[in-house]
C-alpha cells in the first residue's frame, strides 16, 4: 500500500510542478482566484500532514502566500508527505478537530487519498479559471503521468 500512495503523492507533485511552471510562464498574474485556489491545495495538504503528525500548522486553508512560493512550498509538502508515508502505519487512526469544531477519527491512508482528491477537484477549478482567462491549463490527467 505505501508504494500506491509514494506514486499518488508523485503524482501529485508532478502535477502541482507542471501548475508552478505555468504560473511562472504567466509572470504570477493569473487573478484573486487562481492564487486563492492554488494556496488552498498546498494549505490543506500542510494541515493534513500537521494533523497526521501531531504538529499546529495554519490557522486556516485558505491562507495567502505568495504564488511565486508555490514550486518550493510543494516540494517541501512532497517531501514532507514521502518521509510521513515511509514512516506510518498507514492504517491507523488519527484524532482531530475540523476547522468546524467537531471531533473526528480518521484512517491515515483514507486522509491521504483525500489529500489527492482535494487537489485534483481544486486543480480542475484552476484549469477552467484560467481557461476562460484565455490562459493554457495544464495536463493534470492521472493517466498522462503514468510511465
Amino acid at each position: 500500500m505505501k508504494k500506491f500512495y509514494e506514486d499518488f503523492f508523485l503524482y501529485n507533485y508532478q502535477v502541482n510542478q507542471e501548475l508552478a511552471l505555468s504560473f511562472q510562464s504567466y509572470d504570477y498574474i493569473l487573478g484573486d482566484e487562481i492564487t486563492r485556489l492554488a494556496n488552498h491545495i498546498l494549505n490543506a495538504q500542510q494541515i493534513w500532514i500537521g494533523r497526521i503528525n501531531g504538529e499546529k500548522t495554519l490557522a486556516s486553508p485558505w491562507e495567502e502566500f505568495p504564488l511565486s512560493s508555490f514550486e518550493k512550498r510543494n516540494k517541501e509538502l512532497f517531501d514532507v508527505t514521502l518521509d510521513l508515508i515511509s514512516g506510518s502505519d498507514l492504517d491507523k487512526g488519527i484524532s482531530f478537530r475540523t476547522f468546524a469544531g467537531p471531533k473526528m477519527e480518521k484512517k491515515i491512508s483514507d486522509i491521504l487519498t483525500h489529500l489527492v482528491n482535494h487537489s485534483t477537484y481544486h486543480r480542475g477549478q484552476i484549469a477552467l479559471l484560467m481557461r476562460s482567462g484565455g490562459f493554457d491549463p495544464v495536463k493534470s490527467d492521472f493517466i498522462y503521468f503514468r510511465k
